[in-house]
């Protein structure tokens, strides 16, 4: 927590950026999400990588 001076001399500065979060935001992007199933969002000339937006695939580390 700040006072409201400092607050207000940070807020003019364009290099930093002041935002606010509550508990239920961060409840709300930690909670599990629903299995949706990618055949219906991809768009269908990407049908043929399909196998890429599978769930297994996106929960895997690529090698750097």
């Amino acid at each position: 927590m700040i006072r409201a001076t400092l607050l207000a001399q940070l807020a003019k500065k364009p290099e930093y950026m002041i935002f606010a979060v509550t508990m239920a935001d961060i409840k709300k992007a930690l909670a599990l999400k629903k299995h949706t199933n990618p055949a219906i969002k991809v768009l269908v000339c990407h049908y043929n990588n399909l196998e890429v937006f599978l769930r297994k695939e996106a929960d895997k580390l690529v090698e750097h």
